[in-house]
């Protein structure tokens, strides 16, 4: 994976933090990745391991979280397009919220369906899929 610096990694972190609670507060099981053990690990998925997946009854959201260093690297673009190969599920791209056009130019390029999600992590909000 294309590596983060120390700024990125730790919006990151904050960004799946963000997401899990979010999730939780709207009454899905969650299992999320890089927080600390304080969560069920999501299963390998081909060759990944998403940030997050939420299921609630037959629903499963996977979403992978990227910043602006690794939006456009070729490992997250396979890593997507591995995620959207799993069906049945939904596919959401976590991104911050100065990235969404970044990311819009990405699901151009790929064959891949997903959905975006602007991140605001600071003040703890998720905006709406785009």
């Amino acid at each position: 994976m294309a590596k983060r610096n120390h700024i990125e990694e730790s919006l990151h972190c904050l960004m799946i933090n963000v997401l899990v609670d979010s999730y939780e507060k709207q009454g899905y099981a969650v299992f999320a990745d890089h927080v600390g053990g304080l969560k069920a690990m999501p299963e390998q998925i081909g060759r990944h391991i998403p940030d997050v997946v939420a299921k609630k009854g037959d629903e499963v959201h996977i979403v992978e979280v990227e910043t602006q260093g690794t939006l456009e690297s070729p490992e997250a673009e396979q890593e997507i397009l591995d995620f959207a190969a799993s069906a049945p599920t939904k596919l959401y791209l976590a991104v911050p919220f100065d990235c969404v056009e970044m990311a819009r130019n990405l699901r151009q390029n790929l064959t891949a369906e997903f959905e975006i999600l602007p991140c605001y992590p600071f003040v703890g909000y998720v905006g709406v899929p785009r």
